[in-house]
């Protein structure tokens, strides 16, 4: 619940600096990421692989568009596996090392703790595609 709120204050951060008409200067860099979907209706719960992906990241560490990542995740869910009301979410790091140590804890949680039925997704099946960052011009700021 902190962590939540802790992002949402960083992320309206990020808002009030385009809003001022700042610029975010941004650099593509090579993260390791795995996404996590779970469906509250039906207790199922899906993880990726972790995957290599080139993305764009803030000067302050978080990916740029990162909910875009999420996004893709639930629209496979949806149309290639029918799952409809999946709530999901991406993990990353910087390191192949970190993201496997953060994948671990999350699938040992929803396998140990959890009632649901546990789903992986293989890289074959799924894949993260690098998702394209444009910063904002100063007339997209005054829209």
């Amino acid at each position: 619940m902190m962590k939540r709120m802790t992002l949402m204050a960083l992320a309206l951060m990020v808002a009030v600096t385009f809003a001022v008409g700042e610029s975010v200067k941004t650099k593509r860099q090579t993260v390791y990421m795995f996404g996590f979907a779970v469906g509250m209706a039906d207790s199922v719960v899906v993880i990726t692989d972790v995957q290599k992906v080139e993305a764009f990241a803030l000067p302050n560490g978080f990916l740029a568009d990162r909910s875009l990542y999420s996004l893709q995740l639930n629209n496979y869910l949806l149309s290639k596996r029918e799952m409809n009301n999946m709530t999901c979410a991406i993990y990353y790091e910087k390191t192949r090392a970190k993201a496997e140590k953060r994948y671990e804890k999350m699938t040992k949680r929803y396998r140990d703790d959890h009632a649901g039925v546990l789903t992986f997704l293989g890289e074959d099946e799924f894949q993260f595609q690098a998702e394209v960052w444009e910063e904002p011009t100063s007339e997209d700021v005054k829209k």
